[in-house]
């Protein structure tokens, strides 16, 4: 009898360790369920978000192309200034503020060599720039030279003020110069010369194109940004800041029609202006970033985008992802 019911107490724990271990299957299968339905969820989502990212960049694409068939001239009055247009969408928004990048100094367009004994235009205008934003005369000199040795090709130092390979080999974090135009102007922070507080008050004046050349739209240069243009032309004119604020200030809603009519302006009207110079002026432009943002069920994508426009098409060449604070915190470009 003692051997029956001592039996009967194996049998029972032998039950109770099969049910607790089916238990514990069955509770490990269904958190690993719920776990995939939800990176399946997740997915779904991410996809959903990626899609409203994707219209956003139609969207823009769009309506600069509609604004190039309409006008031969860029200027802030069209559709694609439009600032912070929001599209609510199902389950989400889709955000959108588009720059014209021939408003901003390209920082590409300084690699140039000197001739004989007359320095590159683009080194002093750049000089000229940086010390009307209030950085120190010797100290411009230093990051105008310096830019211009980390986007040339060669490792030669052009003056004592620049900078190649051998000093950037010594510095606390080494690195070697680019020696290529820029991708993004947060690569000055890299150069000799340029500190945070400098790159923070210059920044927004600046931009980063796939090109050499320095071509600026004087329709769409930022009233508060005068400095862009009055770096352009050369001190003998006697050109002020004022004075091309001034001209802003008086800019016709849909732009000027011509370079000629933008140098018809009063101030300037009188003052002799070399070719080299007006041929670095503009009333179109062919590169534009969308600053974008997508929101879809609390999910956000954010990213930069840069169009280049030919034969009035627009077409995208550089795609980045960027954080939420270059789409909100935009003030730099209105």
């Amino acid at each position: 009898m003692a051997r029956y019911h001592k039996q009967r107490g194996i049998a029972l724990i032998t039950i109770l360790m099969i049910l607790a271990i089916m238990v514990t299957i069955a509770a490990t299968m269904t958190g690993r369920m719920t776990s995939s339905l939800l990176r399946t969820e997740g997915l779904s989502y991410s996809e959903k978000v990626y899609w409203y990212g994707q219209a956003t960049v139609d969207f823009s694409r769009m309506v600069l192309e509609d604004d190039f068939a309409d006008s031969e001239v860029i200027s802030l009055d069209q559709i694609w200034a439009t600032p912070d247009i929001v599209f609510p969408v199902d389950e989400g928004s889709i955000t959108g503020n588009m720059i014209d990048y021939r408003r901003c100094f390209n920082i590409n367009a300084i690699a140039q060599a000197d001739q004989d004994d007359t320095r590159a235009l683009p080194i002093s205008q750049f000089q000229t720039l940086l010390i009307s934003l209030g950085v120190e005369e010797y100290e411009a000199e230093i990051i105008a030279e310096s830019t211009r040795d980390w986007l040339d090709s060669n490792d030669t130092v052009d003056v004592s003020q620049g900078a190649e390979d051998r000093y950037y080999e010594s510095v606390g974090v080494p690195h070697l110069t680019a020696n290529h135009l820029m991708v993004d102007v947060s690569e000055l922070r890299a150069i000799q010369g340029v500190t945070d507080q400098i790159y923070e008050r210059i920044k927004p004046f600046l931009c980063a194109l796939p090109a050499s050349n320095q071509l600026i739209n004087v329709n769409t240069v930022n009233k508060k940004q005068a400095q862009i243009l009055f770096a352009l032309f050369p001190p003998e004119l006697l050109i002020t800041v004022e004075d091309i604020q001034s001209i802003l200030d008086d800019r016709p809603i849909s732009g000027w029609a011509s370079v000629d009519e933008f140098l018809a302006s009063e101030l300037i009207a009188d003052k002799l202006i070399p070719d080299v110079i007006s041929s670095q002026l503009s009333v179109t432009s062919d590169f534009f970033q969308l600053f974008g943002l997508a929101e879809f069920d609390q999910r956000i994508m954010v990213f930069k985008l840069l169009f280049k426009i030919e034969n009035k098409k627009a077409t995208t060449i550089r795609f980045q992802y960027a954080g939420a604070e270059e789409v909100v915190g935009m003030e730099m470009f209105k």
